[in-house]
């Protein structure tokens, strides 16, 4: 049991240890091209793209989710008519 909880515990450890290794890696990458001057703006370009393209996704999500919800209203609105009649 004990021996199962240190090799749990070592996992984790080490599952931490290369998270960080990794972000820091990206980082590092990240600045590293973002410093050439080219790259930089085709890297703010692509993320802006993506950002606007994820507002629009939110947006249209939220729309969809409305209008399925109204659609719902109505047809629990329309059942409750009928069953009064």
């Amino acid at each position: 049991m004990f021996k199962q909880r240190l090799i749990e515990a070592l996992a984790i450890v080490a599952i931490i240890i290369l998270s960080v290794t990794g972000g820091v890696i990206g980082y590092l990458a990240t600045n590293f091209l973002l410093a050439i001057p080219v790259i930089g703006v085709i890297v703010w370009v692509v993320i802006s793209i993506i950002a606007v393209f994820m507002v629009a996704v939110v947006i249209c999500g939220s729309a969809v989710r409305l209008q399925k919800a109204y659609r719902e209203h109505k047809r629990v609105q329309k059942d409750a008519e009928e069953e009064t009649r």
